[in-house]
């Protein structure tokens, strides 16, 4: 009997979900990148379902900032998620900057950290 519930225990008595898995529902904008910036895209995209929401799965590469502020039900502009990318990256955007773009520039971001890391 004890064998059963340690084994069931955990089927049965699982928690109730948190809430959606943000990387795993974006996951599907990895096949619209380059392979070196796949890793970089979905933690911006999951990052960005966030504060979009479930909308996040209309997302493409040739999206701007302004458009994806727009999907947030919570009212946001483009300038927040400016000032979003400045400070968790250090990259510098526009309104009118690409998704493809921040994806772009943050990976070149973290391989010239990566470089600077390996040079010292």
């Amino acid at each position: 009997m004890i064998l059963l519930l340690i084994t069931l225990g955990p089927v049965i008595f699982r928690s109730s979900p948190k809430g959606p898995d943000w990387a795993l529902e974006v996951a599907f904008i990895r096949l619209q990148f380059a392979p070196a910036q796949r890793d970089v895209a979905q933690q911006i995209a999951a990052g960005l379902a966030e504060i979009v929401g479930m909308k996040i799965k209309q997302l493409k590469p040739e999206h701007d900032l302004t458009e994806i502020a727009s999907w947030a039900e919570d009212r946001i502009y483009a300038g927040d998620l400016i000032k979003l990318f400045m400070v968790a990256f250090d990259v510098r955007c526009e309104a009118r900057t690409t998704f493809a773009a921040v994806v772009q520039k943050v990976a070149d971001r973290k391989g010239s950290r990566e470089v600077l890391r390996i040079g010292a």
